[in-house]
């Protein structure tokens, strides 16, 4: 009996096991893609606007100068816009990202 327990208990795991290593592979393929990028830029832009706020007030309670903080400034700016936009931004991401593979395709067999 305690064989057939753990002969069943086997089975299950390796097939969830496996299931694991299917997603986790569709996932990998999908974030190499244009759309899964810009994807992956949209769902962690709030993350990377929290950051990038924590940097420019340590940057600041450091007194420094303008010229640093221009570029995190500007960088911040454009996560607040993916922030902002990024839920009407998502529906078009696969019909854009499906036209410039199409176009980048055409240019010598990029991106295939």
């Amino acid at each position: 009996m305690l064989i057939i327990g753990a002969v069943t208990y086997y089975r299950i795991r390796t097939s969830w096991k496996i299931t694991q290593f299917k997603e986790a592979g569709k996932q990998n393929k999908k974030s190499e893609t244009f759309e899964g990028a810009i994807g992956a830029l949209l769902n962690d832009a709030p993350k990377n606007l929290k950051t990038i706020e924590s940097e420019l007030a340590t940057l600041k309670a450091k007194n420094a100068t303008p010229d640093m903080l221009k570029r995190l400034e500007s960088e911040r700016d454009m996560l607040a816009m993916a922030v902002k936009y990024g839920d009407l931004a998502k529906p078009l991401v696969k019909p854009l990202g499906s036209i410039i593979t199409r176009v980048l395709n055409g240019f010598g067999g990029v991106g295939k």
